[in-house]
């Protein structure tokens, strides 16, 4: 069995009952991780994130799929019949031709013996690897260990996520995220937020004189009018 972080609930299993085809639910699982980044991103569970980096999620996941239709492509395209057809029965003409060769090419049985043997194993050999390449999912010896990878996945997953960096986490005791052993913020920062805090200070100082001498202009003006009247 393949194990799955958080289980697979009775819906998704019908809903992946109900497709056809190992193509067809592999598609809805990715469409349904499509789906998930989606809803979470639009409902802000992806804090201030950038869509710029929810995009490259979906694009991982197109890659993902890219890859397994290549391999799809790779089991369901057969190797051309004729030229599969005449590389067996020359394997079989080579077997039964070769020691014929060999025992008059060479004077000793042994020799013969040995050069006869070393080649129908390559060719036959090379035969068999093309096989392989025809379909290199279908033999269990050549099959990809699918359980074994996604446990390793399934265990970086789970480390991954099993907290912060121990002297760089973030707890709200700490201004900024820092550790309690380092310094809340270098100088450095800490030099240009008292300059933007001390330009914010100046505007709005600013913005408060204008506001008054607008405010100032107004009632003057008012009031020559009522004297002018």
């Amino acid at each position: 069995p393949m194990p799955v972080l958080g289980g697979v609930s009775d819906g998704e299993i019908r809903m992946l009952q109900r497709a056809r085809g190992p193509s067809a639910k592999t598609t809805l699982a990715w469409m349904w991780l499509n789906e998930f980044i989606a809803r979470e991103h639009l409902a802000g569970s992806t804090g201030r994130v950038g869509p710029p980096i929810i995009s490259r999620l979906f694009q991982f996941l197109s890659d993902g799929m890219t890859f397994y239709n290549h391999a799809r492509k790779i089991m369901y395209t057969p190797f051309p019949f004729p030229h599969a057809q005449i590389s067996a029965v020359f394997v079989l003409i080579v077997i039964v031709a070769v020691p014929f060769m060999m025992e008059q090419y060479s004077d000793g049985a042994v020799i013969g013996s040995l050069l006869t043997f070393a080649t129908v194993v390559c060719l036959a050999g090379l035969h068999e690897v093309s096989r392989e390449l025809e379909n290199p999912f279908r033999n269990v010896p050549n099959d990809i260990p699918l359980c074994t990878l996604l446990a390793m996945f399934n265990e970086s997953l789970i480390t991954m996520c099993s907290g912060y960096h121990p002297d760089f986490y973030w707890h709200e005791d700490n201004y900024g995220g820092v550790g309690a052993n380092e310094l809340n913020k270098s100088k450095s920062v800490k030099e240009l937020e008292d300059i933007v805090t001390d330009q914010a200070k100046e505007i709005t100082e600013l913005r408060e004189l204008i506001e008054e001498k607008l405010l100032g202009n107004g009632r003057s003006d008012g009031l020559i009018e009522q004297k002018s009247a």
